[in-house]
């Protein structure tokens, strides 16, 4: 998932918002706990009788604070760490650390995959009285403390060419600018995000004959830039539909079916400032109605032109290792049947929401089953924490598990909990396979108990 830098602050700040959120880590747990415990008891022992499953479930919930999530919050965003990079590695070796110190049995799964970077990039503004303007693409304070603003498997190019606004850049908006009788071929196409994914609007701009693509999200981060994949499909591109080990066959890099899911004109995100600039200038045909619900500023024309765009991209694809972290908790009754949760850890830039919210919450959920097991606590299925490698790619850490692990996954995991973002602005989300809706409303009613 691409993400907007999210910036550390303080120790206080970081209180009080988890204090704010902390419904939904105790959704979390509580819908752990719900599918997971199962202890034995015995009519012979005063011990086990005592020590029942409630007996465990209190002892989970009230072993949470806001300090520690904190502190797990705070270690895990002090630097950007993009899969493939120096510091991804002083994150991977935090994660794993945190694993062994709590007793769990803990092991690490590399794999190697096609990843992309960018080497390059620019965009000038020529406006129609003849000056020019050279964006700053990357956030205010950030320059060389973050990796460049790009879209990851963007194929490196330039264009010098006006500009067309596209809407969100779905089938009904290029069908809308041909009923306007506005051409797209040749212009560089700005959009704002929506649901159809990075690739796709790409990929659409491409057919109806642009050369280029800016995207910007609509919003109050007004300098935020959302970096993100335009990858078709997931996983190692050098490796569909089969595990990409180091040594094992790949493709090439210039193989059709690598170069197939990747778009053919390059793109870029920009920020919303940027677009501003670049929307307030353009002229030509008056935006249509319909384009102007949930606009965060106003202009009046979608182009095209009359300014023109300077955008160069290079991009560099290279093999790296990507590392997948499981903590291992073994089942009591059925130690072959898994239920796996888990999270990505690489961020594109700082992750304080995704993913390390959600990290942060694994590595308390983990916490807490060490403390029930020093107890005398013992999960009935086996508990698989999962902490994945290169999502933001495409996630290509976890495909790559899966497709190694696919016959034993399927015959013997049981269900998968998935958390990236525990925590973010007001409300509570949650999407599940539909045998799952039932348990989910059943434990937020408990957790609205608790709170």
């Amino acid at each position: 998932m691409a993400k907007t830098v999210s910036l550390i602050s303080s120790p206080t700040h970081f209180l009080s918002s988890f204090t704010c959120t902390l419904f939904f880590i105790i959704v979390l747990c509580v819908l752990a706990m719900y599918t997971l415990f199962h202890h034995p008891t015995s009519s012979t022992s005063l011990f086990k009788i005592t020590k029942t499953p409630l007996y465990f479930q209190d002892i989970f919930l009230s072993s949470s604070d806001n300090y520690t999530l904190s502190e797990y919050l705070r270690a895990l965003t002090l630097h950007p760490h993009v899969t493939g990079t120096p510091s991804s590695l002083q994150t991977l070796d935090y994660v794993q650390t945190q694993f062994q110190d709590l007793g769990l049995k803990t092991h690490t799964v590399e794999f190697e995959a096609l990843l992309s970077y960018p080497v390059h990039s620019s965009v000038s503004l020529h406006f129609n009285d003849g000056s020019v303007q050279n964006l700053v693409l990357t956030e205010p304070g950030q320059a060389g403390r973050v990796i460049d603003p790009y879209h990851a498997y963007s194929p490196s190019g330039s264009a010098f060419a006006k500009v067309v606004y596209g809407n969100y850049g779905r089938e009904e908006d290029y069908s809308m600018l041909v009923r306007l009788g506005v051409k797209v071929k040749g212009c560089v196409v700005i959009v704002r995000r929506g649901e159809v994914s990075r690739g796709g609007v790409v990929r659409k701009a491409q057919e109806n004959g642009a050369v280029g693509v800016f995207i910007y999200v609509d919003g109050d981060n007004f300098d935020g830039v959302e970096r993100g994949t335009v990858m078709r499909g997931l996983g190692d591109p050098l490796t569909p539909g089969w595990t990409g080990v180091k040594g094992g066959e790949k493709l090439g890099f210039d193989d059709s079916e690598v170069l197939k899911r990747f778009p053919k004109i390059p793109s870029m995100p920009i920020s919303f400032t940027n677009a501003e600039v670049i929307l307030k200038s353009l002229d030509g045909v008056n935006l249509p109605f319909e384009w102007r619900d949930n606009l965060q500023f106003k202009f009046g024309s979608l182009g095209v032109g009359p300014t023109l765009v300077n955008f160069t991209y290079q991009e560099e694809n290279k093999l790296a290792k990507v590392y997948n972290i499981f903590a291992v908790l073994r089942g009591w009754e059925e130690p072959d049947r898994y239920v796996l949760l888990g999270n990505h850890r690489d961020a594109w830039t700082y992750g304080a929401v995704d993913p390390n919210s959600g990290t942060a919450a694994l590595l308390d959920i983990a916490r807490r089953y060490a403390l029930l097991m020093r107890s005398g606590w013992a999960p009935r299925r086996t508990i698989v924490l999962c902490s994945w490698d290169a999502e933001e790619f495409g996630m290509v850490g976890s495909t790559e598990w899966v497709e190694q692990n696919l016959v034993n996954l399927g015959s013997k995991a049981a269900v998968y909990l998935n958390v990236d973002c525990a925590v973010q602005g007001e409300g509570f989300f949650a999407r599940a396979t539909p045998q799952l809706d039932n348990l989910i409303i059943e434990v937020t009613k408990k957790a609205s108990e608790i709170t």
